[in-house]
């Protein structure tokens, strides 16, 4: 089996080239291979010259540059990566995130043994010191070489929560962040990929989502599978709030049918900068209400991959 992991880049050339390392450092099975596609949309810092060391050294690499426009998105980049790509699998992951050396092949368990229709959404952890870049971690992949963490995945809380309120989420879909999720390439050419209608910050990967799932693809939790962000997570602020206001318009008007996508509007408080909300609380009761829509869509289950099998959990 072959990943295709497709990385979008912009003006980021420090984080992107130690995050090439670490995909330089994959270990796979003798039966998998690895090709990583950086999109490059449209730096001016030394990002190209960054990624041709690495295309020079390793010849699963390649580099794709996007020249920058008014069209330029982030749904665009992964689109050119995607386009481009020949594994069966596709990897998305954001090209300032270190992933361990057990990455890839995390991913590709999933797809070995259950025929299902699916599509795996991992974590990201938060680091404080991302200036700390350990090589040890790029062989060993152990959090103690990454200089402290300084936030996990909030959406784990989230189906904790959850699990205890009637099983796995119902929006999943919602939750299907690009920081680390996977998809088979001929379901994601099936639905088209990613809707570059999309500008500025949100909401076109949770879009994805939902086209995969209403389509019949299950959408599989690995609580195990993290990748590394280096540096802390995203603060609200207008811009941010701005855009995802107008993303979540686009999100309505292509699904004028499900009630459960207009209801993500309950979530903009978390985004407003003037407010603050607390993202959890919200998106349990964004949940809760989705669930008593009658077109609310089936949900997601959690798989972990243990040895050669991925196997059902809860």
């Amino acid at each position: 089996m072959k990943a295709s992991v497709v990385v979008p880049t912009f003006n980021s050339s420090v984080l992107l080239d130690r995050c090439l390392r670490t995909f330089r450092a994959q270990s796979l099975a003798v039966s998998d291979s690895l090709e990583v596609l950086v999109v490059d949309d449209g730096s001016t810092d030394s990002t190209a010259e960054t990624v041709q060391r690495h295309v020079s050294a390793d010849s699963r690499f390649r580099y794709l540059y996007l020249p920058r426009s008014a069209t330029s998105s982030r749904s665009a980049a992964r689109n050119r990566g995607a386009e481009e790509a020949t594994g069966d699998i596709l990897i998305f992951v954001d090209g300032d995130q270190l992933v361990p050396p057990t990455f890839v092949d995390r991913h590709l368990r999933h797809y070995r043994v259950i025929s299902a229709k699916k599509a795996v959404i991992g974590f990201r952890k938060y680091l404080r010191i991302p200036e700390a870049f350990n090589e040890h971690f790029v062989k060993d992949g152990s959090e103690e070489f990454l200089g402290g963490i300084i936030k996990s995945d909030i959406r784990l809380d989230l189906l904790s929560r959850l699990s205890g309120a009637g099983g796995g989420p119902k929006t999943s879909w919602h939750l299907f962040f690009t920081c680390n999720v996977s998809v088979p390439r001929v379901d994601y050419k099936r639905v088209g990929g990613f809707n570059e209608e999309f500008r500025g910050w949100g909401l076109e990967d949770s879009e994805l989502g939902y086209r995969l799932e209403r389509s019949g693809t299950q959408l599989v939790f690995d609580e195990e599978s993290f990748a590394y962000h280096q540096g802390p997570p995203l603060r609200p602020n207008k811009p941010v709030y701005e855009g995802w206001l107008k993303n979540l318009s686009l999100f309505i008007a292509l699904h004028r049918d499900a009630p459960e996508v207009i209801l993500q509007a309950m979530l903009a408080p978390i985004f407003n900068p003037a407010v603050g909300a607390n993202w959890i609380d919200l998106y349990e009761q964004f949940e809760m209400c989705a669930r008593s829509t009658p077109t609310a869509s089936p949900g997601a289950r959690v798989e972990v991959a243990d040895g050669e099998f991925s196997v059902p959990v809860a």
